[in-house]
């Protein structure tokens, strides 16, 4: 090989040549869209990041990447227009149209782009149209309103809190559980809820404390821009929320827009304090309900004793009319008894008395003593047997015959004769 057949450059004759080649073909400013990662701002407020473009398959290197720098007077600009434009801000995983020139550095041998504006409704649009593609796709998969079908428990004491502990949504919520008097078991975990791998954490953080077998679990953060706030638009936080066999409450300091996580969600809430607003009145609510049961358990209770305590005394008033009523007629009945004996006991006794007498006088009349005296006699056989006609005796048979003052014994010789 001639080396004289090529050309021969030092590295600062090619670097030049490839600067001002870059100037020659890019002579003027253009329009680039590309996603932001690795965004940092330097110490004197420069901003530097990778403008990639995706790769199709997932988990891959970008397809193409770009280093891009924003000065700090461009970027106050830009920032500027930004935040008039939709609250956004630069933010990694921001989709954006940028325009910008091309610039070649030889003494670092560095091509990067150097930014001075934005174009916020591209980036804007492009939030929306990956929103509603989402919000579509969840609702055919049926996983739009899958987590909204789950039964809250009738008092959720036990909740399952992901935010970024330590901040002004995690205060807010904390005082507002502690400030409702009910004993709240509040389980935590530390997540960050914006920028690089903030989707990854919550994804984590709502796993975890399912496992853990909370009432329901609670996603929190205050409030910021469209761009901090687009990570509650993630895919992978939308299907955990819509997967999960436990109710998910979130409670993201927005006011306008409903972020995809809201969608999916049991329950949405404007503001963390809100959320926790809320899981304080179903505790309430119960608490309240149990109250009026109770209530009304004692008014039933009392009408029931107040009604059997009417009737006990009604039926002792009864029972001691009755009682009162049937000893009055049993003693007037006794003592009109008493005075009908006292008027005629008397006369009973005295007529008594007179039969008495009667019946002795007939008795002496007919004792068999005194028909003797009188000249009757008795005659018996042998054997005992009272003799009353001559019949009843035979020739030679002893008779016993009684008088007033003795006894004749006698032999029969003839049924006219005795001896």
């Amino acid at each position: 090989m001639d080396i004289n057949e090529f050309s021969v450059f030092s590295i600062s004759e090619l670097s030049t040549l490839l600067k001002e080649g870059l100037e020659t073909l890019f002579p003027e400013q253009f329009w680039v869209e590309g996603q932001i990662s690795n965004l940092k701002t330097s110490r004197p407020g420069h901003c530097y990041f990778d403008l990639v473009e995706p790769n199709d398959e997932p988990g891959r290197a970008p397809a193409a990447l770009l280093n891009v720098a924003l000065w700090r007077g461009k970027r106050n600009q830009v920032e500027k227009v930004l935040s008039e434009s939709g609250n956004l801000t630069l933010s990694d995983d921001l989709h954006v149209r940028i325009l910008a020139r091309v610039d070649f550095y030889p003494p670092s041998g560095r091509l990067q782009l150097i930014m001075d504006q934005i174009d916020p409704s591209f980036t804007l649009g492009q939030l929306a149209v990956e929103r509603e593609r989402l919000l579509k796709q969840l609702f055919d998969e049926g996983l739009l309103e899958k987590n909204g079908l789950l039964q809250v428990p009738d008092v959720p004491l036990r909740v399952g809190l992901v935010t970024s502990v330590g901040s002004a949504a995690h205060a807010d919520f904390i005082t507002e559980i502690s400030n409702s008097g009910f004993g709240f078991t509040v389980l935590e975990y530390d997540s960050r809820v914006q920028g690089e791998n903030a989707a990854a954490e919550i994804v984590l953080g709502l796993e975890v404390l399912s496992s853990h077998n909370p009432d329901v679990i609670v996603l929190i953060r205050g409030g910021g821009s469209t761009a901090d706030l687009s990570i509650f638009d993630s895919e992978i936080v939308a299907r955990t929320i819509a997967e999960l066999n436990l109710p998910v409450f979130t409670g993201i300091g927005h006011e306008i827009d409903r972020s995809v996580a809201d969608e999916v969600a049991h329950s949405s809430f404007k503001t963390p304090t809100a959320c926790a607003n809320a899981l304080v009145n179903y505790v309430k609510d119960f608490s309240d309900k149990v109250s009026r049961l109770s209530d009304t358990i004692f008014e039933r209770a009392k009408s029931v004793i107040d009604t059997e305590t009417r009737f006990q005394n009604e039926t002792r008033s009864k029972l001691t009319k009755i009682v009162s009523t049937t000893f009055t007629r049993t003693e007037n009945t006794f003592n009109d008894l008493a005075r009908r004996v006292s008027l005629t006991a008397p006369k009973q006794l005295n007529y008594q008395n007179n039969r008495l007498v009667e019946l002795e006088r007939r008795l002496r009349v007919l004792d068999p003593v005194n028909v003797l005296a009188r000249g009757w006699s008795i005659t018996r056989r042998s054997d005992g047997q009272l003799v009353t006609k001559k019949e009843q005796v035979k020739k030679g048979e002893i008779l016993i015959t009684a008088v007033s003052n003795g006894t004749v014994v006698s032999t029969v010789s003839d049924q006219g004769e005795t001896s």
